[in-house]
């Protein structure tokens, strides 16, 4: 009797952790989506302990290295990740979050008089999540932003060609994009080239630029051959087509290749939770009778 309740308390403990975390999870990503308030208090914490990290970066190769991934997660994720925070402010997040996160559990565990064995299990659990949370969150953003600047690329080509066929130049179709076009990465990164070439960055340049942030195969080909056109004088409508015929093929191939992995992956639950469900169902009876005779 006293093992089924320590049984079913560890379960409930492991529920309801699970479950704060994920609302957890869910009130940094708010943040990370651009609102102000909570993730300006967050940054405001971090910004001295960044600080602190970005002055030994110089000495340090293997943290070195780490911020200058951290730094290419945060300008695939456009920035905008716990309220814009930098690398090093997300890198402190690491070390930050998991001694929040024991600060709070403990004295609640205190407060409600849960066995000292329990508490120190869900800060334990708690401080593993918080400390990967940073770095999973900070992909996860930079996974979103660059699926979504796929999905909308082929669009925004095609009106880019439409207004070059027209007559139009390159940066008067990328004006036509960022006007016609909802709030997304792809606009959020024609803007930043119609910035850049107002400051006197050639529109080449700018491209490449795209091309180096987004850090995709399909945007280093569409980009990186508008520049070229750009530069050899070719014909930008037909490229722009090309691009986006690409991109189109390039979306296909992968999902037929998810279509197959998925027939893989549904293979396990099949296997592990399906099956023998229908076995019990159907040799039980058998088997009870078996053992009644």
């Amino acid at each position: 009797m006293k093992t089924d309740i320590i049984i079913a308390f560890a379960c409930a403990a492991v529920s309801a952790a699970a479950l704060a975390y994920l609302l957890v999870r869910g009130l940094l990503g708010s943040a990370a989506a651009g609102q102000r308030g909570a993730g300006s208090s967050i940054r405001t914490v971090l910004a001295p302990i960044a600080l602190f990290f970005e002055a030994r970066r110089g000495r340090d190769i293997e943290l070195n290295r780490t911020l200058d991934r951290f730094e290419k997660l945060v300008v695939q994720s456009g920035g905008k990740f716990l309220d814009g925070a930098t690398a090093g402010e997300v890198f402190a997040a690491r070390f930050v979050f998991p001694v929040a996160a024991v600060a709070v559990i403990a004295p609640l565990g205190a407060l409600l008089r849960i066995p000292g064995f329990f508490v120190m299990c869900a800060s334990l659990f708690f401080a593993v999540l918080m400390y990967s949370y940073p770095e999973s969150g900070l992909k996860a953003a930079a996974e979103e932003r660059t699926r979504r600047f796929t999905r909308d690329l082929p669009g925004s080509l095609d009106v880019m060609r439409l207004v070059a066929q027209s007559g139009g130049d390159l940066l008067s179709a990328i004006r036509a994009v960022i006007d016609v076009m909802d709030p997304g990465p792809v606009r959020d990164e024609l803007s930043r080239v119609v910035a850049e070439v107002t400051i006197g960055t050639s529109l080449a340049a700018a491209l490449n630029n795209v091309a180096a942030r987004v850090g995709t195969n399909e945007a280093n080909a569409v980009f990186s051959t508008l520049a070229q056109s750009l530069e050899m004088g070719t014909s930008v409508a037909e490229n722009l087509q090309s691009a986006a015929q690409l991109i189109r093929h390039s979306a296909r191939v992968r999902a037929q290749a998810q279509a197959q992995k998925a027939v893989v992956n549904m293979s396990f639950p099949l296997l592990l939770l399906i099956l023998p469900g229908v076995f019990i169902v159907l040799f039980a009876p058998l088997v009870i009778q078996y053992i009644n005779r």
